[in-house]
Protein backbone atom coordinates (compact mmCIF):
# COMPACT_ATOMS: atom_id res chain seq x y z
CA UNK A 1 0.00 0.00 0.00
CA UNK A 2 1.51 3.36 -0.61
CA UNK A 3 2.66 5.01 2.58
CA UNK A 4 0.99 8.30 1.86
CA UNK A 5 -2.15 6.85 1.47
CA UNK A 6 -1.83 4.67 4.99
CA UNK A 7 -0.81 7.58 7.02
CA UNK A 8 -3.87 9.21 5.78
CA UNK A 9 -6.02 6.29 7.02
CA UNK A 10 -4.34 5.79 10.37
CA UNK A 11 -4.07 9.80 10.93
CA UNK A 12 -7.71 11.17 9.09
CA UNK A 13 -9.60 7.87 8.54
CA UNK A 14 -12.47 8.12 5.71
CA UNK A 15 -14.81 10.73 5.01
CA UNK A 16 -12.73 13.43 6.46
CA UNK A 17 -10.44 15.80 4.76
CA UNK A 18 -7.09 15.64 4.12
CA UNK A 19 -5.38 19.02 4.67
CA UNK A 20 -1.64 19.14 2.92
CA UNK A 21 -0.38 21.58 5.62
CA UNK A 22 -1.28 18.66 8.24
CA UNK A 23 -0.31 15.59 5.80
CA UNK A 24 3.56 17.21 6.16
CA UNK A 25 3.65 17.12 9.68
CA UNK A 26 2.76 13.10 9.94
CA UNK A 27 4.94 11.96 7.59
CA UNK A 28 8.56 12.51 6.55
CA UNK A 29 9.01 13.14 2.99
CA UNK A 30 10.15 16.10 0.57
CA UNK A 31 7.45 18.31 -0.64
CA UNK A 32 7.61 17.72 -4.10
CA UNK A 33 7.89 13.47 -3.12
CA UNK A 34 4.53 13.98 -1.08
CA UNK A 35 2.94 16.12 -3.67
CA UNK A 36 3.93 13.44 -6.57
CA UNK A 37 2.36 11.16 -4.19
CA UNK A 38 -0.96 12.88 -3.38
CA UNK A 39 -1.51 13.59 -7.46
CA UNK A 40 -0.73 9.35 -7.95
CA UNK A 41 -3.30 8.44 -5.21
CA UNK A 42 -6.03 11.34 -6.96
CA UNK A 43 -5.40 10.40 -10.40
CA UNK A 44 -6.20 6.70 -9.53
CA UNK A 45 -9.46 7.70 -7.52
CA UNK A 46 -7.92 6.85 -4.03
CA UNK A 47 -8.56 10.33 -3.08
CA UNK A 48 -10.75 13.21 -4.07
CA UNK A 49 -8.88 16.54 -4.90
CA UNK A 50 -11.46 19.59 -3.28
CA UNK A 51 -9.06 22.27 -4.63
CA UNK A 52 -5.22 22.98 -3.80
CA UNK A 53 -3.84 21.52 -0.23
CA UNK A 54 -6.70 20.05 0.37
CA UNK A 55 -8.08 16.11 -0.66
CA UNK A 56 -10.95 13.94 0.30
CA UNK A 57 -10.84 10.07 1.13
CA UNK A 58 -14.14 8.55 0.33
CA UNK A 59 -14.85 5.21 1.62
CA UNK A 60 -13.95 2.47 -0.56
CA UNK A 61 -17.49 1.16 0.16
CA UNK A 62 -19.68 3.61 -0.62
CA UNK A 63 -22.44 2.95 -3.28
CA UNK A 64 -22.22 5.55 -4.89
CA UNK A 65 -19.99 5.51 -8.36
CA UNK A 66 -19.11 8.62 -7.80
CA UNK A 67 -18.38 8.95 -4.03
CA UNK A 68 -19.53 13.09 -3.21
CA UNK A 69 -17.46 15.22 -0.80
CA UNK A 70 -18.92 16.17 2.28
CA UNK A 71 -18.28 19.85 1.75
CA UNK A 72 -19.59 21.22 5.19
CA UNK A 73 -16.97 18.89 6.70
CA UNK A 74 -14.28 20.52 4.55
CA UNK A 75 -15.43 24.15 5.47
CA UNK A 76 -15.48 23.09 9.12
CA UNK A 77 -12.15 21.17 9.44
CA UNK A 78 -10.62 24.57 7.87
CA UNK A 79 -12.17 27.32 9.40
CA UNK A 80 -13.88 26.08 12.27
CA UNK A 81 -12.07 23.01 14.21
CA UNK A 82 -9.86 21.43 12.31
CA UNK A 83 -9.14 17.90 13.75
CA UNK A 84 -7.28 17.57 17.02
CA UNK A 85 -7.02 21.19 17.45
CA UNK A 86 -8.57 23.85 19.24
CA UNK A 87 -12.03 25.89 17.69
CA UNK A 88 -10.65 28.62 15.77
CA UNK A 89 -13.77 30.26 14.22
CA UNK A 90 -17.64 30.21 14.38
CA UNK A 91 -20.65 30.82 12.20
CA UNK A 92 -22.21 33.97 12.30
CA UNK A 93 -25.22 36.32 10.65
CA UNK A 94 -28.43 34.61 9.68
CA UNK A 95 -27.54 31.09 9.90
CA UNK A 96 -26.54 31.58 13.39
CA UNK A 97 -29.61 33.23 14.45
CA UNK A 98 -31.32 30.56 12.70
CA UNK A 99 -29.74 28.18 15.04
CA UNK A 100 -30.76 29.70 18.15
CA UNK A 101 -34.77 29.76 17.02
CA UNK A 102 -34.42 33.79 16.24
CA UNK A 103 -36.06 33.36 12.77
CA UNK A 104 -36.89 31.51 10.70
CA UNK A 105 -34.71 32.33 7.62
CA UNK A 106 -31.44 30.97 6.33
CA UNK A 107 -28.51 32.16 3.91
CA UNK A 108 -27.63 30.30 0.37
CA UNK A 109 -23.76 31.88 1.87
CA UNK A 110 -23.29 30.96 5.26
CA UNK A 111 -20.61 33.54 6.96
CA UNK A 112 -18.17 32.02 9.10
CA UNK A 113 -15.68 34.44 11.31
CA UNK A 114 -12.02 32.75 11.71
CA UNK A 115 -8.65 32.94 12.91
CA UNK A 116 -7.88 31.40 9.34
CA UNK A 117 -8.00 34.63 7.76
CA UNK A 118 -6.06 38.11 7.45
CA UNK A 119 -8.29 39.75 5.70
CA UNK A 120 -11.02 41.74 7.12
CA UNK A 121 -13.96 39.91 4.69
CA UNK A 122 -13.83 38.05 1.74
CA UNK A 123 -15.31 34.99 -0.22
CA UNK A 124 -14.23 31.36 -0.90
CA UNK A 125 -15.55 28.88 -2.85
CA UNK A 126 -15.57 24.92 -2.90
CA UNK A 127 -17.07 23.29 -5.27
CA UNK A 128 -20.46 24.92 -6.22
CA UNK A 129 -20.66 26.17 -2.26
CA UNK A 130 -19.79 29.68 -1.72
CA UNK A 131 -18.91 30.56 1.87
CA UNK A 132 -18.45 34.09 3.31
CA UNK A 133 -14.92 34.59 5.50
CA UNK A 134 -14.72 37.21 8.27
CA UNK A 135 -11.64 38.23 10.16
CA UNK A 136 -12.75 38.24 14.03
CA UNK A 137 -12.47 41.13 16.68
CA UNK A 138 -10.38 38.97 18.61
CA UNK A 139 -8.84 35.68 18.32
CA UNK A 140 -10.83 32.50 18.97
CA UNK A 141 -10.24 29.75 21.36
CA UNK A 142 -12.68 26.95 22.62
CA UNK A 143 -13.60 29.81 25.81
CA UNK A 144 -14.57 32.18 24.13
CA UNK A 145 -16.30 31.32 20.23
CA UNK A 146 -19.81 31.37 21.93
CA UNK A 147 -19.30 34.70 23.54
CA UNK A 148 -17.51 36.04 20.14
CA UNK A 149 -20.89 34.66 18.18
CA UNK A 150 -23.57 36.14 20.50
CA UNK A 151 -21.57 39.19 20.53
CA UNK A 152 -21.82 39.13 16.70
CA UNK A 153 -25.52 38.80 16.99
CA UNK A 154 -25.85 41.47 19.27
CA UNK A 155 -24.22 43.69 16.99
CA UNK A 156 -26.48 43.15 14.11
CA UNK A 157 -29.88 42.08 15.62
CA UNK A 158 -32.36 44.16 14.35
CA UNK A 159 -31.26 42.98 11.07
CA UNK A 160 -30.74 39.42 12.05
CA UNK A 161 -34.06 38.32 14.00
CA UNK A 162 -37.31 38.00 13.83
CA UNK A 163 -38.39 38.42 17.36
CA UNK A 164 -37.98 41.58 19.76
CA UNK A 165 -34.43 41.77 21.72
CA UNK A 166 -36.03 41.28 25.00
CA UNK A 167 -37.75 37.81 24.12
CA UNK A 168 -34.13 36.30 22.37
CA UNK A 169 -33.03 36.25 26.11
CA UNK A 170 -33.84 32.65 27.00
CA UNK A 171 -32.21 31.29 24.02
CA UNK A 172 -29.34 32.96 23.75
CA UNK A 173 -28.37 32.40 27.69
CA UNK A 174 -29.42 28.36 26.98
CA UNK A 175 -27.00 28.80 24.39
CA UNK A 176 -24.07 30.42 26.64
CA UNK A 177 -24.53 28.25 29.60
CA UNK A 178 -21.23 26.53 29.86
CA UNK A 179 -19.41 29.55 29.06
CA UNK A 180 -16.70 29.70 31.42
CA UNK A 181 -14.99 33.42 31.58
CA UNK A 182 -14.20 36.18 33.58
CA UNK A 183 -16.04 39.49 33.11
CA UNK A 184 -12.77 41.00 32.90
CA UNK A 185 -12.23 38.74 29.85
CA UNK A 186 -16.18 39.67 28.88
CA UNK A 187 -15.08 43.65 29.25
CA UNK A 188 -11.98 43.24 26.83
CA UNK A 189 -14.27 41.81 24.32
CA UNK A 190 -17.13 44.00 24.47
CA UNK A 191 -14.67 46.79 23.60
CA UNK A 192 -14.11 45.97 20.73
CA UNK A 193 -17.33 46.37 19.47
CA UNK A 194 -20.07 49.26 19.26
CA UNK A 195 -21.72 50.47 22.15
CA UNK A 196 -25.39 49.58 20.89
CA UNK A 197 -24.06 45.62 21.06
CA UNK A 198 -22.71 46.63 24.88
CA UNK A 199 -26.34 48.41 25.17
CA UNK A 200 -28.12 44.87 23.62
CA UNK A 201 -25.68 42.35 26.03
CA UNK A 202 -27.29 44.59 29.53
CA UNK A 203 -30.97 44.40 28.29
CA UNK A 204 -30.95 40.91 27.96
CA UNK A 205 -29.64 40.43 31.20
CA UNK A 206 -26.19 38.93 29.92
CA UNK A 207 -23.93 41.29 31.46
CA UNK A 208 -24.02 39.61 35.49
CA UNK A 209 -24.36 36.22 34.29
CA UNK A 210 -20.43 36.28 34.06
CA UNK A 211 -18.11 36.33 37.49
Amino acid sequence: MNKVFEVIIKEFGYDEPVFTKDLKNRIDMSDAALRQNLKRLSDKGALIKVRNGIYYLPRANSVLKKPRVNLDKVITRKYIKPIDKNVIGYTSGINFANQLGLTSQTASVTTIVTNETGRYEHEVTFGKKVVKIKRPKSSINNQNYKILQVLDLLNEFDRLSEIPLENSATNIKQYLKDVNITKKDLNEYIKKYPRKTLENFIEVELYNEFA
